[in-house]
């Protein structure tokens, strides 16, 4: 077969960056960046901006701070800050003076699984990254609550360099670190709320040449005007849009998750009073600002500036992208500003994407483009074999902007890296016409009855439905009293009641993909796993569910109107792969709250 027929692609060589390091990128913003700079609006919508020649002086400023504690170059610096501005001003404080800033999600004032709460909590997730990677130094925002198990180590207050407020306080030291290309920049915590997350290492070099390569493929410059509204822990926010940003000297305005979750129409106002053109958010977040529709009927918006909206870091759904351009056409939004992408933590944030092409029909799944220079990626079988385009097989990444490996792991090294140094990515994916498109994850692929799909398949036929609330169904096996069944979580609004719920559920479940859904669970919103960036953790609820049916004689999705699930016959569901033997983690992955299912939500079936 010639290798012209056959699942690779290359999106050629790497561009040269314009900078040699990091810190030379936010010296030049702060002489020739847009005089603008950042924005950052809190919880409550009030702005907080800063030029990127004042970030370069409170980053220097806590660089004072941090080298009179007595932090040297090359030391792993922990940074758990929940203000925004300060997270970044310390982070540029260790870029600055050669340390590694490693970033630990703080949450939000008010949330569940905030700072305050249990085990899950920032404070506890602060405590499990501190120990794991050897008890480095430590930077807190003001007020940042501390685990007890922290504050009784004996490592501790040699490793506390003091909070922000008190560095910032110091006068700036301008005596700069010049960093190598292949220094590390970063380590960037991915998959593991409960348990310890990863750290992924990203030299200058990787984070550089992905920002020069993305600003080559899609027309960024100094004249970008972008929205972030991820957390600044994660890739997508620091790297995807705060790094890239600052490499370019654009106005860049950041807001917490939870300012916009509280309103999504929120998303499109900033858009409209900031002038933005490039935005970016999962899936997810378009369904939720399309179930908004009525409440758009008579606003003022003018959306005509906006040109490049990324949607990544989960399953992009056609049906969903249609909906959203159709409801803000008009508003002036292009027909042509969508753009599907893929990336993850290890490849530096995205580096493949492409423009949505609308179709007719409900496409089963959505193109993600070429490689964007620098980057190359393979699909190949369970032999390490590429497999003809067209053909599904795993998907395998390579180039500038993927990292080497993990952080003092060699077990998961081992795992994740080919012999030839390729990076499997825990995707399935295919090429087609000069595209690739990423059809889920290996360890999420479901059979039964001869069907095969994906659980993101089978949540978004669900939430077509009236009924179902977006961005809170989940879909997968779940293993009682020995057996493995289709289980549908879905949080249900409106009349319709919970028993009619459950037969249209299943019913759709049925006539749309062929399968059998044996058993329907109503949650809250709070019972439901999310990622940092609001991505299902599918497995965490499955184990919670399973956890309580232990306790519960097999019983969940039992409630007062619909009686236990059916049983599902001579039928046998399982979920391919479903502990994936690479073990590597989601798509730009990141640590998130563990949700807890209330007995009192889901009667005589969850406990706590």
């Amino acid at each position: 077969m010639n290798r012209a027929d056959l699942s690779f692609l290359d999106g050629g060589p790497a561009p040269r960056p314009a900078h040699a390091d990091l810190g030379s990128a936010l010296r030049s913003a702060a002489r020739h960046g847009n005089p603008e700079g950042l924005c950052f609006l809190d919880a409550d919508g009030t702005e907080t901006r800063m030029s990127y020649a004042e970030l370069l002086d409170a980053a220097s400023r806590i660089l004072g701070g941090l080298r009179a504690a007595g932090t040297a170059p090359g030391e792993t610096v922990l940074l758990q800050i929940r203000s925004e501005p300060e997270l970044i001003a310390a982070f540029w404080g260790c870029v600055l003076g050669g340390f590694v800033p490693m970033p630990v999600a703080a949450g939000e004032p008010g949330a569940a699984g905030g700072p305050a709460a249990g085990p899950a909590s920032g404070a506890g997730q602060l405590h499990r990254v501190w120990t794991r990677y050897g008890r480095p130094r430590t930077v807190l925002g003001a007020g940042q609550p501390v685990a007890p198990a922290t504050r009784s180590d004996p490592g501790w207050p040699g490793a506390l360099a003091g909070d922000t407020r008190r560095l910032l306080s110091h006068l700036p030291d301008r005596s700069w670190h010049r960093a190598g290309p292949d220094d590390p920049a970063v380590l960037l915590l991915t998959s593991g709320s409960t348990g310890t997350p990863k750290a992924v290492p990203l030299t200058h070099r990787n984070l550089l040449t992905r920002s020069a390569a993305t600003a080559q493929a899609n027309g960024l410059s100094v004249h970008t005007r972008s929205f972030n509204w991820m957390p600044l822990d994660h890739v997508g926010g620091l790297v995807l849009f705060h790094l890239r940003d600052v490499y370019l000297g654009a106005y860049q305005v950041h807001a917490p998750r939870s300012y916009v979750l509280q309103d999504p129409l929120r998303w499109l106002t900033v858009a409209d009073r900031h002038r933005v053109c490039t935005t970016w958010a999962p899936n997810f977040a378009f369904q939720l600002l399309t179930d908004q529709a009525a409440r758009l009927r008579g606003r003022s918006l003018d959306l005509s500036g906006l040109r490049y909206v990324m949607n990544g870091g989960e399953a992009v759904r056609a049906t969903v992208v249609r909906a959203f351009l159709d409801l803000l056409r008009p508003f002036g939004l292009g027909s042509d500003v969508m753009y599907p992408g893929w990336g993850m933590s290890e490849t530096s944030s995205g580096v493949i994407d492409m423009r949505f092409e609308p179709a007719a029909g409900d496409e089963r799944y959505v193109p993600v483009g070429r490689p964007q220079p620098g980057t190359a990626v393979r699909c190949v079988d369970d032999d390490g074999d590429l497999v003809p385009q067209g053909t599904p097989g795993h998907l395998e990444v390579s180039g500038t902007a993927v990292t080497r490996g993990y952080h003092d792991n060699p077990v998961q090294n081992l795992r994740s890296f080919t012999a030839d140094g390729w990076f499997r990515t825990g995707d399935r994916a295919f090429v087609e016409s000069g595209r690739l498109t990423v059809t889920g994850r290996a360890d999420d692929v479901i059979e039964c009855g001869g069907v095969t799909c994906h659980s993101h398949e089978i949540e978004a036929v669900v939430e077509e439905l009236d009924f179902v609330t977006p961005s809170y169904t989940v879909a997968g096996p779940v293993a009682v009293d020995g057996r493995e069944e289709l289980a549908v979580f879905f949080h249900r609004r409106g009349a319709v009641g919970a028993a009619e719920a459950e037969a249209l559920i299943r019913r759709r479940v049925e006539e749309r993909l062929g399968l059998n859904a044996t058993r329907i669970v109503p949650v809250d919103p709070s019972d439901v796993p999310k990622t940092g960036i609001g991505k299902l953790r599918r497995s965490r609820l499955r184990e919670q569910y399973e956890a309580s049916a232990a306790r519960c004689g097999g019983s969940p999705g039992t409630t007062p109107e619909n009686g236990p699930g059916r049983p599902n016959g001579d039928d046998h569901l399982r979920a391919r792969a479903a502990r994936s033997a690479t073990g590597v983690p989601a798509p730009w992955g990141t640590p998130g709250r563990r949700g807890r299912l209330s007995p009192g939500r889901l009667p005589g079936a969850l406990g706590p």
